[in-house]
């Protein structure tokens, strides 16, 4: 055999052989790209239980058919940052973590916004000073009224803060706190006593009021006061109730 024929015979059986080759590994890869489709598919280890952890204020009906649809596919289907953003766009939720246990479960940690104040009649502030605007039933109980202009949240809830805080030794809670849109500050007391602070030295006015408060004001007679007056320079004013 010369060495053009025994050229020609090596050619032929590494063609055939890469030929056998190619089509094995084509072969495969099909396979291995069918069945990842298939177990894709919904049809396939269904998600039969869900679990949602930290709701407390959110609809926990509307959560349920808000995730019916993104939970009916298999496991490998789910879709966890789907889930995640749909959460996020309900109104108490701040954070929303998806877990996925093999081979049917899949756990859902929520975190809610923390409600500080309900802003304006018309919506919630959170602790972060977020406005957010869930049903009227969810909201929690004894929550203070703001009230200022819109834009405003973050300095009204700046100054509740530091005139809680300085009120904190009369054990008073503050019910309603408002920045009119003259910049004056009036708040409400949870004994019925408002106070007009004015909008100067608002948070020296406070400590000053706080010292004075149990001198002017006697055991029993708060609910006698219709409001008190910080606006003066050097003192402020009482009004009493009228007597009919």
């Amino acid at each position: 055999m010369n060495d053009t024929v025994w050229r020609r015979y090596i050619d032929h059986k590494f063609s055939s052989k890469f030929l056998v080759t190619f089509f094995c590994f084509a072969g495969v890869l099909f396979l291995v790209t069918y069945f990842y489709h298939q177990i894709k598919s919904e049809k396939y280890f269904p998600i039969s239980h869900v679990s949602v952890i930290g709701i407390q204020h959110e609809d926990s009906l509307e959560i349920q058919h808000l995730l019916i649809p993104l939970v009916d596919k298999g496991f490998f289907a789910l879709d966890v940052e789907s889930i995640k953003e749909r959460l996020l766009q309900q109104p108490w939720i701040s954070d929303a973590s998806v877990e996925k246990n093999w081979p049917n479960q899949i756990v859902i940690y929520v975190t809610e916004k923390t409600p500080i104040a309900i802003w304006n009649n018309n919506g919630l502030m959170s602790t972060t000073g977020e406005i957010f605007h869930p049903v009227t039933s969810s909201y929690p109980a004894d929550l203070p009224q703001f009230q200022g202009p819109e834009g405003e949240q973050i300095h009204v809830l700046q100054y509740y803060e530091k005139i809680n805080s300085l009120m904190a030794p009369l054990r008073f809670k503050i019910t309603r706190f408002e920045l009119l849109p003259s910049h004056t500050w009036s708040l409400m007391l949870d004994n019925g006593i408002k106070i007009q602070v004015g909008y100067k030295d608002v948070l020296t006015r406070i400590s000053h009021f706080v010292k004075v408060y149990p001198k002017i004001v006697t055991r029993g007679r708060a609910s006698e006061i219709e409001y008190i007056d910080l606006r003066y320079p050097n003192g402020l004013a009482v009004r009493w109730k009228t007597v009919t």
